[in-house]
């Protein structure tokens, strides 16, 4: 089964667990040809004005200028992004799940059934992908998702009923909180601290400057809490590191504009795309949010789970089947969690020091005075970790920026130091 993707960060092709293709939503419009996806970002920003970043969020037939061979509006770079993932795909045609974002219009759908016809894709579903990502959760009355486009963060409510049935309510759009927007702001820091350092302004020059923009679209990553940016010009290399937290200030005023839209506290499911964010995860929880980040692969299992509802019919007059709700399920990771015995120890080196209601780990003997940056509270009939300080601290070798549920067999890294949450049984 085939599944596409549309969120234009990355434009995903797949099928089953075989990713084909994942590229930006990117276009680099010449005259003679038209680079997309990776190519087209490799040199956006050494021409600004051929690059071409929202066509699939306007999904219209709008102009695009300058023109170029064989594209004259919008639609026509989708058509042509879509032959390129045909054609890393090794296929001719295919039935096709698309899963949209939530503020994509049934206009736009329609547009894209088009589209995708004219380039070889028969698209038989189309789900939102919020109610998809969500659907794999333990979930009770209405909670939020947040996702990131290029050009837009996009909150979808989302209500249970009492069938335990998800469906997505109301959407809303924030466009200062778009990943390029935010891209802009990392650009601007990582310059600064050029500047401050070096003397250096890699914003000065097209070529530095895209050198920035291409390591902060690679680098920015949950598992790395500082970026090492190296630029070179006239034969000189010039580095500079800055961390997450750098870049989390300064996209700490676009990071307000979208906890307003999201409005009061409550449960806040994150995509993977957003749990990337330097910061954001850690700024929604301090407003008050219990946030559930949802893993990378969140949409793709819902569609396994319900071959039922994703499988192509074979009748092509059937028309294509539009899906805003979905059954709840319990994820499996938290069976797996359930399976394991409880936690009672957390073991640093060769000693275990017994779990209470709250242990700092800063506390524990094998610290020998140094602050480990987390503590464990007790939560119910289980644990959570808690990020305390400022210490970059790893929960399973992803950072741990926000509470998580943490239990037996757990990882915890801070400094050179190695914590993991044990169970200790009677003989």
């Amino acid at each position: 089964m085939f599944l596409l993707d549309i969120n234009d960060t990355e434009i995903t092709f797949s099928r089953d667990d075989e990713i084909l293709y994942r590229q930006p939503g990117i276009a680099l419009v010449e005259r003679n040809a038209t680079l997309l996806g990776n190519d087209a970002a490799a040199q956006s920003r050494l021409h600004p004005r051929q690059a071409h970043n929202e066509f699939w969020q306007r999904l219209n037939a709008d102009p695009v200028t300058p023109a170029g061979r064989a594209v004259a509006n919008q639609a026509d770079l989708v058509y042509l992004q879509l032959g390129a993932i045909r054609q890393a795909a090794g296929i001719e045609s295919a039935d096709l799940v698309v899963a949209a974002p939530s503020a994509v219009t049934h206009a736009q759908l329609g547009m894209l059934l088009g589209i995708a016809a004219e380039a070889g894709f028969n698209i038989r579903v189309v789900v939102d992908s919020a109610v998809a990502g969500a659907s794999g959760q333990t979930l009770t009355g209405s909670c939020r998702a947040v996702d990131i486009t290029l050009q837009r963060a996009i909150v979808t409510q989302l209500d249970i009923d009492e069938s335990n049935t998800l469906s997505r309510g109301a959407t809303e759009e924030v466009p200062a909180a778009g990943f390029a927007a935010l891209v802009e702001g990392w650009v601007d820091a990582v310059a600064d601290q050029f500047v401050e350092s070096t003397r250096f302004d890699p914003l000065r020059i097209a070529a530095t400057e895209q050198q920035v923009f291409d390591q902060l679209l690679t680098g920015v990553d949950p598992g790395n809490p500082e970026l090492a940016v190296a630029i070179e010009h006239d034969g000189i290399s010039r580095q500079v590191t800055v961390s997450r937290r750098a870049f989390a200030e300064k996209s700490r005023q676009r990071y307000a504009l979208l906890a307003a839209a999201i409005g009061t506290p409550g449960t806040l499911l994150i995509s993977h795309r957003v749990r990337k964010l330097p910061g954001l995860a850690t700024y929604l929880q301090e407003a008050g949010h219990r946030i559930i980040a949802l893993p990378s692969d969140a949409v793709a299992s819902a569609i396994q789970r319900h071959p039922e509802v994703f499988q192509p019919n074979a009748d092509a007059t059937s028309g294509v089947q539009l899906v805003s709700a979905l059954p709840l399920l319990a994820a499996a990771s938290d069976s797996a969690t359930q399976a394991r015995p409880p936690a009672t120890h957390l073991l640093c080196g060769a000693l275990a020091l017994p779990l209470t209601d709250e242990l700092d780990a800063s506390n524990h003997p094998a610290c020998n005075g140094s602050t480990a940056g987390f503590r464990i509270r007790r939560d119910g009939d289980g644990f959570r970790a808690i990020p305390t300080g400022d210490n970059d601290v790893l929960l399973n070798g992803e950072p741990l920026d926000f509470d998580h549920r943490a239990s037996t067999g757990d990882r915890l890294t801070s400094g050179n130091e190695e914590f993991r949450l044990i169970a200790v049984v009677d003989g």
